[in-house]
């Protein structure tokens, strides 16, 4: 105990003349006072701004003034942000500290898939990203529309109060616009972390889907256990328990594992607004694969909702509705003033990406543009200079059970743009040919047009300058055809014979070199492949190895030593032999 004194403490001798008073100040109590003061006053005290507050930065072509964090995350933080040149236009910086290449590739998957679905009405808008490089870390800020109020904020604000159904169909057809938007690009986009938080009400009063980071598009069976250990672990980390399907809680089902997933996830959304609880705890894991839940009496929702949660939730994926039928299944449901005609989709979108996998991949987009002319005549537009078609695509409506019944007869005719391939195509053929060829193909085109302008008149001028030219133009012109046809007949005449002269063996021999070089970029891929599943897994493994560590060392600090115990109690009631009484 002294000695613990004398290191604690300081000792201050002070002399006053022959009266010397030893002064003894314990500095351990005077830092737990000064400890305990700050605690106290700390409310009061002025908070230091942190991380990025309080900066004005460039990212891209906006400048920002960071103002306070709205929300932090493990590796994220996501602040508001106001445009310096206009001080009305506010945005959500999300700051995110990449530490190993793995996050990197995710920050970038997730600015990828904004940047597919920009100028969607229910996505969240990426304005601009900057990426910088800190050394050992990366970081990385996105610049996106700011939404002040979250699904969940206002879930959990109504207490009790229960939405109306109207109210319920209008939030979920917005979510249903955005999944459908991802669902529709090919290959299909899952999202994979649909839940209440990730659902966000933008200032135009539309609710926008946000967090794309989860997202994926290796929709497969994982067969090999090396294979599901991955899975298993992205599973883990990138998805929220409560609203995870029953094939990503069991990969040894041989589930195919793919967009279904964020059909089972928008069940238990749309089980979450109607009855503002979940429909699983997430916790107990034969409750999910069992499908084992129960809809509550009160309140009471049309069967046309209920029926809906039941075929979203169903065990297997196979038996779930896609996006396509959840879509119309709740547009139908709306007043008539509220219905749209068809889902929205991307403006960016190219109109040759694909459908949802369980639509026919293989119809055509149709499209009210102006039918191609005939086979052979370069493509000639009707349309004003600048104008666009006047029908947008129709999506994947076209390719369900919606329109089974509708007769598409402009699926042979194209749009100009499907023409521009045709065009090149041809436009590089017609170099190729003999000079007389090309000339009378364009004469014969150009008669073509003038026969559609004027059927009446007689064989236009064009024709008669090709055909009736005088006799000297035309020995001209056969002589130097005549000279082009004897030097293009030489050089061919001399390259065949070079290449007769390559023996059989030679040619073999090639043609093993070659199978030789395909064979080793293929051994080259699987290495490749292997050594980065061979690094995650032993990734996965430390990291279970260190949660093991830490648990056992919890239970012992928890678990009293049985030996300690026994050697106390021996020592109070031990007594020498022989010296009783």
């Amino acid at each position: 105990m002294q000695g613990r004194t004398s290191s604690y403490s300081a000792c201050f001798q002070l002399s006053q003349g022959p009266v010397v008073k030893r002064l003894t100040l314990d500095l351990t109590s005077i830092f737990s006072v000064f400890i305990l003061t700050m605690w106290r006053f700390k409310p009061f005290m002025q908070k230091e701004p942190a991380g990025l507050e309080g900066k004005t930065l460039d990212v891209g072509n906006l400048k920002i003034h960071v103002r306070n964090a709205i929300a932090e995350g493990g590796f994220s933080c996501v602040y508001l942000a106001k445009d310096a040149l206009n001080a009305s236009k506010q945005y959500a910086l999300k700051h995110i500290i990449c530490n190993d290449h793995e996050s990197m590739e995710l920050v970038v998957k997730e600015i990828s898939v904004m940047k597919s679905l920009k100028g969607h009405p229910n996505v969240v808008t990426l304005y601009a990203h900057t990426f910088f490089d800190m050394g050992r870390t990366k970081e990385a800020l996105l610049v996106m529309d700011y939404c002040d109020k979250s699904l969940v904020s206002v879930l959990e604000a109504r207490g009790a109060a229960y939405f109306e159904e109207k109210q319920i169909l209008t939030i979920f057809l917005d979510t249903c616009n955005a999944v459908f938007a991802m669902h529709c690009q090919s290959p299909p986009v899952a999202h994979r972390d649909l839940k209440a938080e990730n659902i966000l009400l933008g200032s135009d009063g539309l609710w926008k889907l946000c967090d794309f980071g989860s997202t994926s598009t290796n929709h497969k069976r994982f067969e090999r256990p090396e294979e599901m250990g991955i899975e298993e672990d992205n599973i883990r980390k990138h998805t929220t328990p409560a609203y995870r399907a029953p094939e990503m809680w069991d990969l040894f089902r041989r589930e195919l594992i793919n967009e279904k997933v964020d059909i089972w996830a928008l069940g238990c959304l749309l089980f979450r607004i109607c009855y503002l609880k979940n429909a699983f705890d997430g916790e107990s894991k034969l409750q999910i694969l069992n499908g084992n839940y129960r809809i509550p009496d009160l309140p009471k929702y049309s069967s046309s909702i209920t029926n809906l949660i039941k075929d979203m939730l169903q065990a297997s994926p196979a038996d779930r509705p896609d996006i396509t039928q959840v879509w119309f299944r709740v547009n139908e449901q709306l007043p008539a003033a509220q219905q749209k005609s068809l889902p929205d989709r991307p403006p960016e979108m190219a109109s040759t990406e694909g459908v949802p996998r369980s639509t026919n991949r293989s119809l055509q987009m149709p499209s009210r543009s102006p039918p191609p002319p005939p086979h052979g005549e370069p493509a000639k537009s009707t349309q004003q200079p600048g104008s666009r078609p006047s029908g947008g695509q129709l999506g994947a409506f076209w390719s369900t059970q919606h329109a089974k019944d509708t007769d598409i007869a402009e699926e042979k005719h194209r749009p100009k743009y499907d023409e521009e391939p045709t065009s090149y195509g041809s436009a590089k053929h017609n170099r190729s040919p003999m000079r007389g060829e090309t000339v009378q193909t364009h004469s014969t085109s150009r008669s073509t047009h003038d026969k559609s302008h004027n059927p009446e008149a007689g064989p236009s001028k064009d024709i008669e300058i090709n055909f009736f030219e005088d006799k000297n133009t035309t020995t001209a012109f056969q002589d130097e055809a005549f000279n082009t046809f004897v030097a293009e007949f030489d050089s061919n005449k001399i390259s065949s014979g070079i290449a007769n002269k390559k023996t059989g063996t030679e040619k073999a021999l090639e043609a093993e070199i070659e199978k030789l070089k395909e064979q080793l970029t293929q051994t080259n891929m699987e290495k490749a492949e292997m050594t980065s599943k061979f690094e995650k897994l032993s990734a996965i493994c430390r990291s279970q190895r260190q949660e093991i560590q830490e648990l056992k060392q919890a239970l012992a600090a928890r678990t009293p030593s049985p030996n300690k115990s026994t050697s106390r109690y021996h020592k109070l009631t031990w007594k020498p032999a022989g010296r009783e009484g």
